[in-house]
């Protein structure tokens, strides 16, 4: 016979619906230490105890600055296109404590001391706040003639490798939200290694073999609110390659990287960049091309509908990419295994950031409450039961203050403990 029991009163009525039990939530990604291959490996386990900054963030944004550098000729060739070192990485933090301008001075001090150092490369030009697509194309534009005594002749940029920031990278989602803006394609585009070309009558635009990388940075909360579905199924968004990153330590004397870390792998990356490659067609040695076919599969699954599906569609080339900027700055004229590893290593950092940045709520002042609601319980916490009860005096219902809680886990300011009890465990939240 089953019993059953009627809460007395209506503050009993929505205790009952409060489930003290743990919830299931997306953790913050964890790197691999496959990722930490070579020559980028390296230098991320050397500036790591000298910056509070995250090793994939380090990483990500060592390897786009340094693929930048290289230029667009060397490449892998798939599905009948070009795949050169260009990647376009997406930091994602929260605006306290992601550390993402800290990531991106390593990777700018390290980019530095390798031009400096080079004896091939020029400096090459960096811009952020693009406001169109014309003025991108403008950047790295051809020749608009071939008489250099023509009226009106531009001579064009004979460099066409260009590295743009985006610190506010909502700002660049605002102009390619615009009516009739050409951002978004100029971005697929460029990414692409298609000619660049505007469609005005009077003045037209064109720039042909143009590398341009483009790096992001993004709160998670930002990003939820300003991404528009029209990018997700445009594609613009999926040639941007997602990594979380949060403050990993405390460094109150500055956190900078020492002079002589600098100059070794500054030394060692302007020897990739000189390095006399004997093709621009980067091949795949047995070893790796055997890995390659046995995760194919795996890069090609099919995944439900949604923002993580739409966001991760270009897991291939994505990979091919991060695997060919490995060899490279390795100095290697090969993709060998180790590279490839390391690609699919931080391309499952890019997968899990993605499931793990659109489960994140914005931060309100009603979520730091709670925190501090649950930091006031000390050691044992606070069970759900607790928070609905003592701190919203049973005002939220059971999914809103699941909805607070799950971001809070994720970011790892609040943990679970549950305690094994003769009956239901009960599961209490603890601040960190």
């Amino acid at each position: 016979m089953k019993l059953t029991v009627t809460p007395e009163t209506p503050e009993q009525a929505a205790d009952a619906l409060i489930e003290d039990g743990p919830l299931s939530v997306v953790p913050f990604p964890s790197l691999h230490a496959d990722a930490l291959q070579g020559i980028p490996g390296k230098i991320v386990d050397a500036v790591l105890p000298h910056t509070e900054a995250h090793p994939a963030a380090v990483l990500v944004q060592v390897l786009a600055r340094f693929g930048a550098l290289a230029g667009g000729s060397l490449h892998v060739r798939a599905d009948n296109r070009m795949h050169p070192a260009r990647i376009y990485p997406l930091i994602v933090g929260k605006t306290s404590d992601g550390a993402k301008g800290t990531s991106d001075q390593v990777a700018a001090a390290l980019s530095a001391a390798a031009e400096r150092m080079s004896s091939s490369q020029c400096p090459m030009r960096q811009l952020s706040g693009l406001s169109s697509g014309e003025g991108l194309i403008e950047a790295v534009r051809d020749p608009n003639g071939d008489d250099p005594s023509a009226k009106g002749f531009d001579e064009g940029i004979t460099d066409k490798r260009l590295l743009v920031i985006e610190s506010e990278f909502t700002s660049m989602l605002a102009v390619m939200e615009r009516q009739g803006s050409t951002l978004p394609r100029v971005v697929r585009e460029a990414w692409d290694g298609d000619v660049l070309r505007t469609m005005s009558r009077h003045s037209p635009l064109a720039a042909t073999g143009a590398h341009i990388v483009i790096i992001g940075h993004v709160t998670p909360g930002e990003l939820r609110i300003r991404l528009k579905e029209a990018q997700l199924v445009g594609g613009t968004m999926n040639r941007f390659l997602p990594v979380a990153s949060r403050r990993t330590k405390l460094r109150p004397d500055g956190g900078n990287i020492p002079e002589e870390i600098l100059d070794e792998f500054g030394a060692h990356l302007a020897g990739s960049l000189d390095h006399g490659w004997s093709a621009s067609r980067i091949e795949r040695t047995g070893a790796a091309d055997r890995l390659w076919r046995a995760q194919y599969p795996h890069l090609r699954r099919s995944r439900p509908d949604g923002q993580v599906a739409s966001m991760l569609a270009r897991g291939v080339p994505q990979v091919l990419r991060l695997s060919l900027v490995y060899a490279l700055a390795d100095g290697s004229g090969v993709i060998d295994e180790p590279h490839l590893r390391a690609a699919l290593a931080l391309w499952t950092y890019a997968e899990d950031t993605a499931e793990w940045m659109f489960g994140t709520e914005v931060d309100t002042g009603e979520v730091e409450d709670l925190v501090a609601f649950i930091a006031a319980g000390g050691t044992r916490g606070r069970t759900r039961t607790e928070i609905s009860s003592g701190h919203f005096q049973r005002h939220r219902k059971a999914d809103e203050i699941e909805a607070m809680l799950t971001p809070l886990i994720k970011d790892g300011r609040v943990h679970q403990v549950t305690d094994q009890t003769a009956g239901r465990p009960a599961t209490r939240y603890c601040a960190t």
